[in-house]
């Protein structure tokens, strides 16, 4: 027969049994008093209070803000290198530049051919810059063998989440990649760049050119992204060079035939941007004819200065829209009040066509909230929640109309963003890692319910089905700025994440994490129970509730002391 006791129970959350844990908590206690020495030290030695120094706080001040420049550029010098490391710069291929047409008359027409034997150990960066023909440079197919290695970080132990950063999936192997990583045209004058190497990703940046063109030409040559800034006479090829969506088949041998299964262009994520052309001449070709042909420039595109813009300043993209090359204006955040901060630049167009979008799902909500289900607070008040099952019609609805392909893209655009976050984030590159998981936020602000999402985030709706998990992604993006002790952040990115899923542990537990970080250790265990709450067997949860408990305890004994 089962019987009853009325002993205390031990270990619950959100509070310390003090006899179980004696030793427990002398012990943490310790760890924290040394932490906090040591922290004192280092403060009294930054502030010039550890007689060394000047005792002087206007002098202290300077000595701070000294020390933390000197820091940022430690930081920034650290970062330069390691970029400069994989750059291979390549100056003067065809000679110099020079203002005497007289004497690039006379010059014989060159071709340089940039194969790898050209290339340093571990450069994967190709720079061309400072040069002028007339003359091609050719980067041949022979750089599409150039190999990458991303290594695994093979101290990391595997986590239970599912879908996030730190997750149970089989541990990151070392990933290779073909190809060059990137190529950078700058100061080129009255030549030819002819592209037939794989682009590892797909982007291509000209600025300071004339009288340039870059021809794209074969089944390797992927450049979906072109970013050309400040160039007069810019002339763009693609000679049935692929999209970057393009999905190559499998052959057997270069007789095969061509392996392109689609084209640039035919994918609406083939962009140029342009800032700043004059005379930019786009076209495609197939089969060795024209296919689409424009051409853009941006004073006669109406780029206009504004407050301190200068024209040059204003973006433009050109892409493929309803099978014609179309060049269109692009908003930034500030520059019109439907492009809101975190969003990607939009067109004119993609943002008439967004709140369409937007504005046809929650209309369709609204007709279904009369079938509200009603739910009882603690106070015994009632409120509204939509039915989920009518909800997901609604969403299944959008889904299968015409807007379905674009929803889908976006969709597999965030999940891949996502996808190399975490990557990074295994590999210990937090600071890359927060760039991909902005990513994924900025395309996921394009989906229908990102009207939703806001109004949840600001309090303002109690309901919303995600069309893509945001809070997850928040999730890891706290955790990315914990490991880089931006606490502030990390707890924004916390709460937003418990505010889109109230029952993703994860989420909850960062933004704990973070409470904790700076000091706030009241709503720091409040947040922690109620994650060890939801799951109690948790050891990180459990330990992370015990500091924060300890931290608490001294907190109320030393004002108690005063």
């Amino acid at each position: 027969m089962a019987t009853t006791s009325n002993a205390p129970r031990k270990g619950v959350a959100g509070r310390i049994d003090y006899d179980s844990w004696e030793k427990r908590t002398s012990d943490l206690t310790k760890q924290l008093e040394d932490e906090e020495e040591a922290e004192k030290k280092e403060n009294a030695s930054a502030l010039g209070l550890d007689g060394r120094h000047a005792r002087s706080k206007a002098e202290a001040d300077e000595q701070a803000k000294a020390e933390e420049a000197k820091k940022a550029k430690k930081m920034l010098d650290a970062y330069q290198k390691r970029e400069m490391s994989v750059v291979a710069q390549l100056d003067g291929l065809l000679g110099p530049v020079c203002d005497d047409e007289v004497e690039k008359e006379e010059k014989n027409q060159e071709t340089k051919y940039i194969t790898r034997d050209m290339l340093d150990a571990g450069k994967r960066v190709v720079s061309i810059s400072n040069t002028a023909g007339p003359g091609k440079i050719v980067l041949t197919q022979d750089l599409s063998n150039l190999e990458s290695v991303t290594p695994a970080n093979s101290s990391l132990e595997p986590k239970s989440y599912k879908d996030d950063a730190e997750n149970e999936l089989p541990m990151p192997q070392s990933t290779s990649h073909r190809g060059i990583i990137k190529l950078i045209l700058q100061n080129l004058h009255n030549c030819t760049i002819v592209i037939k190497c794989k682009v590892i990703t797909g982007t291509v940046e000209i600025s300071h050119c004339k009288d340039l063109t870059v021809l794209i030409s074969g089944d390797d040559a992927t450049v979906p992204t072109i970013q050309a800034d400040l160039c007069t006479n810019l002339d763009i090829q693609y000679h049935d060079a692929p999209s970057g969506k393009n999905v190559p088949l499998r052959v057997r041998d270069t007789n095969s035939g061509p392996t392109t299964t689609l084209f640039w262009g035919q994918d609406k994520d083939d962009r140029i941007y342009h800032a700043g052309v004059s005379g930019l001449h786009v076209r495609t070709y197939r089969d060795g004819f024209v296919d689409l042909e424009t051409r853009a420039d941006y004073l006669e595109n109406g780029a206009k200065s504004v407050g301190n813009s200068t024209a040059e300043e204003a973006q433009f993209i050109t892409s493929v829209v309803d099978n014609e090359l179309v060049t269109e204006r692009i908003y930034r955040p500030g520059e019109s009040t439907n492009v809101k901060k975190g969003m990607m630049p939009l067109t004119e167009r993609e943002l008439k066509d967004m709140q369409e979008q937007k504005k046809k799902l929650d209309d369709a909500v609204e007709k279904h909230l009369n079938s509200a289900i009603k739910i009882k607070k603690g106070d015994g008040t009632e409120v509204s929640a939509p039915n989920k099952v009518e909800v997901e019609e609604v969403v299944e609805e959008v889904y299968t109309s015409a807007t379905k392909d674009d929803i889908d893209t976006i969709i597999a655009s965030c999940e891949n963003e996502k996808a190399k976050g975490n990557e990074a984030f295994t590999s210990g590159e937090y600071a890359q890692a927060i760039l991909f998981y902005a990513l994924a936020l900025d395309r996921a602000a394009e989906l229908p319910d990102a009207t939703s999402v806001e109004e949840r985030l600001s309090g303002k709706s109690s309901a919303i089905t995600q069309l893509f998990p945001r809070h997850i992604v928040l999730s890891n993006r706290s955790a990315c700025f914990l490991k880089l002790g931006h606490h502030e952040k990390a707890l924004k990115d916390g709460t937003d994440s418990e505010s889109l899923d109230a029952t993703y542990v994860k989420g909850i537990f960062r933004k704990g994490l973070a409470l904790f970080a700076i000091g706030r250790y009241r709503d720091a265990i409040e947040t922690l129970a109620a994650a060890h709450k939801l799951e109690p067997k948790n050891k990180q949860i459990k330990q992370a509730l015990q500091f924060a408990e300890v931290r608490m305890h001294q907190e109320m004994q030393k004002r108690m002391d005063n």
